[in-house]
């Protein structure tokens, strides 16, 4: 592309001082507007660069490239820090370990690197901002802090992209350092936080009266996603005392142990200038967890339940740096791991490079299994509870977000592919007749970085978004029910038994073939849609009596085989969890 004589300034995150003030705006991606004072940049020539995750047969050529790499990175460090810390544990020890962060890294790492190469091949830049401070930059502490700088930090992610800058495109761009004090990342405060405090308090509390109570378990329930309620039966089952064991949410101090030059190395070959870029900054970018303040995790899980035989998780596998390295000692041990799915329906391609199954003894699933290690079981954190009361007269539309920054490499929407769903909803609602659009009311999801709830008031004001307490509030409130991606949400939708239907960019969505056929007959009886004219139409018809078209013998036999397929609650869902449950004892 040709330059004007306006100079071309590149931004590469939302950072105001990196706005420059007259020239061309190049905007990387959408993430950089987000949170900015529109007046900053909206009478000035702008350009957003197009985010290559929407061509989706590149995407399939990376999530193949990054898998492989990420398991080479990880067979190197495991040797390497098997040699720094002493010991000689397993390629499973450091996956159960460091797999949840390293399959987030990577892939970041990647996005950051793909966007700015495809950004230099495209377009001519003048100059971009680079900030600089004398504060020094230190590594995460805990896998959670990696998380939330990969995924909301603008700072993080500007200083990421500048080094990238700086390795490869000095000699195209003129680099501008600009001084900046407030070097810190980003802290989302929670007027919630004293509620929670006291919540966990109590938890504690009644957790360590269990705990004095009862000797020993063999089977122990760490966020099982199983309700008090149901995991109080099964337990009971078991003869056990239900147990929350809040002795893995002890708070890590790792403060005193942090240190900002590692004596750490990587005996990596690398196979181009990626890999090389990696490998130089992955010993920065790791958690202290995994490095400094590995012994002393360590020695804190030695002590923990040592006569478990059997370890159920549905999500601390994930993020509880205090659990997993537990759990990795336990299983050196020769104790069984399973691994539940936390939330189903039709489940993803791509996903967490396989984590889930590769850690796993036994991974329990909603759906119907297609690897060798992976069991059916009734949805875990749908059990015991009710339907839906059928007494509303909205149609709610339940809405996603997702973090600002791509993390992990998986099927479904990544960064601002979100903004392309907000827009499909909102073509749906604007084809809707209007005693519909009179009954319409949203269920914003969470903000973790887009704001749709914003996004939504904006297009169709504040008393448009549901005010009920939960999401079975919602439904007992819905006449029908539009959800806007194939997960968990979608499973509760269907299972409340209020009329359903899916509307979302399917093409981001990519499935297993296993569920192909599954997915052609939800679309068959109007289901399923990815076209938000063909979904309004249907709407419209079906307004008046949703129910008589939900009752429909081809509709119904539809609900059928989704619940086959992804997920059934039978009455005897109690045997059937214990009986799995005993037989890990035996076995």
């Amino acid at each position: 592309m040709l330059k004007e004589n306006k100079e071309n300034i590149l931004v590469t995150a939302a950072i105001e001082d990196t706005f420059g003030t007259k020239e061309r705006i190049f905007f990387l991606g959408e993430w950089c507007k987000q949170g900015i004072d529109s007046s900053l940049w909206i009478d000035r020539d702008h350009e957003t660069i197009t985010f290559y995750l929407s061509e989706r047969e590149k995407f399939k050529r990376d999530h193949d490239y990054l898998e492989k790499l990420f398991e080479r990175v990880l067979e190197s460090l495991v040797v390497s820090l098997n040699n720094y810390h002493g010991v000689q544990h397993s390629t499973r020890y450091w996956r159960i370990i460091l797999g949840p962060w390293l399959s987030t890294y990577i892939p970041a790492v990647w996005s950051r690197w793909e966007s700015l190469r495809m950004a230099f091949e495209q377009y001519e830049f003048d100059k971009v901002f680079l900030l600089n401070s004398e504060n020094e930059l230190k590594p995460p502490l805990l896998h959670s802090e990696a998380m939330s700088c990969i995924g909301d930090s603008h700072i993080w992610n500007h200083m990421l992209y500048a080094r990238i800058i700086n390795e490869c495109y000095k000699d195209k761009i003129t680099v501008i350092e600009k001084n900046y004090k407030n070097l810190t990342f980003n802290k989302k405060n929670d007027w919630r936080g004293i509620l929670t405090i006291t919540k966990t308090f109590l938890k504690y509390i009644a957790d360590r009266v269990v705990r004095i109570a009862q000797k020993e378990e063999k089977i122990i329930f760490v966020t099982s996603y199983f309700s008090l309620n149901v995991l109080a039966k099964i337990s009971l089952k078991l003869r056990q005392l239900p147990r929350l064991y809040t002795e893995f949410d002890e708070h890590l101090n790792l403060e005193g142990v942090q240190s900002a030059r590692r004596q750490l190395s990587l005996g990596f070959v690398t196979d181009n200038k990626f890999e090389s870029f990696i490998i130089s900054n992955i010993v920065f970018d790791m958690p202290v967890s995994y490095v400094e303040g590995y012994q002393l995790i360590a020695k804190k899980a030695n002590n923990i339940l040592p006569n478990c035989e059997v370890i159920f998780c549905a999500n601390a596998y994930w993020y509880n740096e205090l659990f997993k390295i537990w759990c990795a000692q336990m299983v050196n041990k020769g104790k069984k791991l399973i691994v539940s799915e936390h939330g189903g329906s039709i489940t993803k391609k791509y996903i967490n490079f396989s984590h889930e199954i590769k850690i796993s003894d036994i991974n329990t699933v909603w759906h119907k299994p297609f690897e060798d290690n992976q069991i059916q079981l009734p949805p875990n954190k749908i059990i015991g509870r009710r339907k839906a009361k059928k007494s509303g007269g909205d149609i709610t539309i339940v809405g996603v977000e997702v973090p600002l920054y791509v993390g992990r490499h998986h099927s479904g929407l990544s960064s601002s592919l979100v903004l392309e769903q907000f827009n499909l909803e909102e073509s749906f609602i604007d084809k809707l007749s209007l005693a519909v659009k009179g009954r319409l009311v949203v269920r914003p999801s969470k903000d973790i970085g887009w704001n749709t709830r914003k996004t939504y008031i904006d297009k169709l004001g504040p008393e448009r978004i549901s005010l009920h307490k939960d999401l079975i509030e919602v439904f007992d409130h819905s006449k029908l029910i539009v959800c806007t991606y194939p997960e968990t949400t979608f499973f509760e939708a269907m299972y409340s038994g209020v009329p359903t239907i899916l509307l979302y960019k399917k093409e981001y969505w990519e499935a297993p073939p296993e569920f192909n056929d599954l997915i052609k007959i939800l679309e068959d009886v109007n289901i399923l849609f990815s076209d938000s004219v063909v979904a309004s139409n249907h709407i419209n018809t079906i307004w008046d009596n949703p129910n008589y078209w939900w009752s429909l013998p081809e509709v119904v036999n539809a609900r059928e085989e989704f619940f086959d397929q992804c997920g059934r609650v039978d009455d005897n869902w109690l045997d059937q969890w214990s009986d799995f449950f005993k037989e890990q004892l035996i076995n």
